[in-house]
């Protein structure tokens, strides 16, 4: 590797990094104190980074959708759940109630990561057209990936195909962020309670095929 490469390398990795930083501060600071009520200046010294550094990583409303897809996809790169490896390896799972119960611990896990996030970039679509149509493009995408996935219990003998479109409603709803959210946060459940109540709700809806 020649000096110029070298360096050049160096210098993605540390952009990358401080990008991270940046990101990294400025979900926290719009999840504890509000979308409308944090500064770029509070998101610079958060992240340890010149306000100017800030601005060039984006206007506060891109910052909240680069966080937001960051948030439902692990990076800033769109990739469906259903090309995911670590989902991939869940639903490849040939012991079918152990992949259920891995699918239902995958989706508590995300959702407790997002839900607040989630629940801040609602609120600051109110001010922001743009978030808003980030949030409805993720929302699109993700009832998009539950509807194809809901054939994977048609396929290990779970649900009629006649059903596909009804079942695949109801789970989009029991996995949602804001349902999560609604039991965990407002009405105070524990995170293995919500689990173990989600994983009831599957199979009850499925037992009434």
């Amino acid at each position: 590797m020649t000096t110029r490469r070298y360096v050049s390398r160096k210098r993605a990795i540390t952009a990358a990094q401080t990008r991270a930083n940046i990101l990294d501060a400025a979900q926290k600071l719009f999840v504890e104190n509000g979308y409308s009520r944090t500064t770029l200046q509070e998101v610079a010294t958060a992240a340890g980074v010149s306000v100017q550094s800030v601005y060039l990583a984006g206007s506060k409303a891109s910052l909240m959708m680069a966080v937001l897809e960051r948030g439902f996809t692990g990076d800033e790169q769109f990739t469906s759940l259903l090309e995911r490896p670590e989902f991939l390896a869940i639903m490849s799972d040939t012991d079918t109630e152990r992949a259920l119960d891995r699918y239902v611990d995958f989706v508590v896990t995300a959702n407790s990561r997002i839900a607040d996030l989630w629940h801040a970039a609602t609120l600051a679509a109110d001010s922001e057209p743009a978030i808003g149509e980030q949030l409805e493009r993720s929302e699109l995408r993700r009832l998009d990936d539950v509807h194809t996935g809901s054939y994977w219990f048609v396929q290990r003998g779970l649900l009629g195909d006649s059903r596909v479109d009804e079942f695949a409603d109801i789970l989009s709803y029991l996995t949602a962020s804001d349902t999560y959210r609604y039991f965990t946060v407002e009405r105070g459940w524990t995170q293995s309670r919500f689990t173990a109540w989600l994983r009831r709700s599957i199979a009850q809806h499925l037992a009434s095929e």
